[in-house]
C-alpha cells in the first residue's frame, strides 16, 4: 500500500520552512505521493548537476530525499537509500554555503536514519546549533533530537540543548510539554528550567494535565 501523508504534517516532521522552493514544488499537489516526490527529485537533481557551485538546488534535493526517507518503512532499503541520498545532497549544499542551520539539522536527521547514533550525526547537530541556535522553528525538533542523542552529547552540547529547552518553554510551554510527554526528557527539562520557576510551573501545569490516563497527544 502506498503511504501518502498530508503536506503540513510531513513538512513539520522534517523541520522545513514553508517558503522554500522544495516545498513550493510539492504544493503543486494537495498531498505528497510517489509521483510528486519523483518529479521534485528529478527537477532538483538536474538543477544541482547544471550548477555545481550553487547551494540552493542540492539543499532542496536534500529535503526531497529526506521527505522520501520519512515516507518509507522504518528499516527498509528505500528509507536507507533516500537517507543516504539526502546526506550526499546536504553535504554538497553545505560545501557551497556552510551557514545553513536547517540543512545541518536535516543532515543530522538523515545520518540518524541511515546509520543511527554516530559521531557524524552529533557533529551535524552541533553545526545546526552553531549556525542558527535561536531559530524558533528548529527549537522543537532540536529538543527531540537532542534528547535522542543525550547519552553521547558532551557537556557543551548538553548545555546548548538545555538552552533550546528554555527557548521553547518561553515560546510555548504546551509545545514543550507535548514534546517530552511520551519520551524520556522530563529530567532534562527540570534541569534546564530549575532557575526559572515560572517557566517550570507553566510547563508542569500542561505536562501533568496531559499525563491523564488514556490521553494520547495529537500526531
Amino acid at each position: 500500500m502506498t503511504l501518502v501523508l498530508a503536506l503540513p504534517r510531513l513538512v513539520n516532521a522534517v523541520g522545513a520552512s514553508a517558503g522554500e522552493p522544495a516545498i513550493a514544488k510539492l504544493r503543486e499537489t494537495s498531498e505528497i505521493g510517489d509521483q510528486a516526490i519523483e518529479r521534485a527529485r528529478r527537477a532538483f537533481a538536474a538543477a544541482a548537476r547544471a550548477l555545481p557551485s550553487d547551494y540552493a538546488a542540492p539543499r532542496d534535493l536534500a529535503l526531497i530525499e529526506l521527505v522520501a526517507a520519512f515516507r518509507a518503512a522504518p528499516g527498509s532499503e528505500p528509507r536507507t537509500a533516500a537517507a543516504r541520498a539526502s546526506i550526499d545532497a546536504a553535504a554538497h549544499s553545505l560545501r557551497n554555503n556552510p551557514a545553513q542551520a536547517y540543512v545541518w539539522f536535516r543532515l543530522a536527521q538523515a545520518r540518524l536514519m541511515a546509520d543511527g547514533v554516530t559521531p557524524a550525526a552529533v557533529a551535524a547537530y552541533r553545526m545546526s546549533l552553531e549556525t542558527g541556535g535561536r531559530v524558533i522553528d528548529l527549537m522543537q525538533p532540536r529538543v527531540v533530537m537532542g534528547l535522542t542523542l543525550w547519552p553521547v552529547l558532551d557537556d557543551d552540547l548538553r548545555e546548548r540543548l538545555k538552552a533550546q529547552i528554555r527557548g521553547l518553554a518561553r515560546y510555548n510551554a504546551r509545545i514543550l510539554a507535548e514534546t517530552v510527554l511520551n519520551r524520556p526528557g522530563l529530567t532534562q527539562v527540570r534541569e534546564a528550567l530549575q532557575d526559572e520557576p515560572e517557566l517550570l510551573r507553566d510547563f508542569l501545569a500542561v505536562y501533568l494535565k496531559r499525563r491523564t490516563p488514556g490521553y494520547r497527544p495529537p500526531l
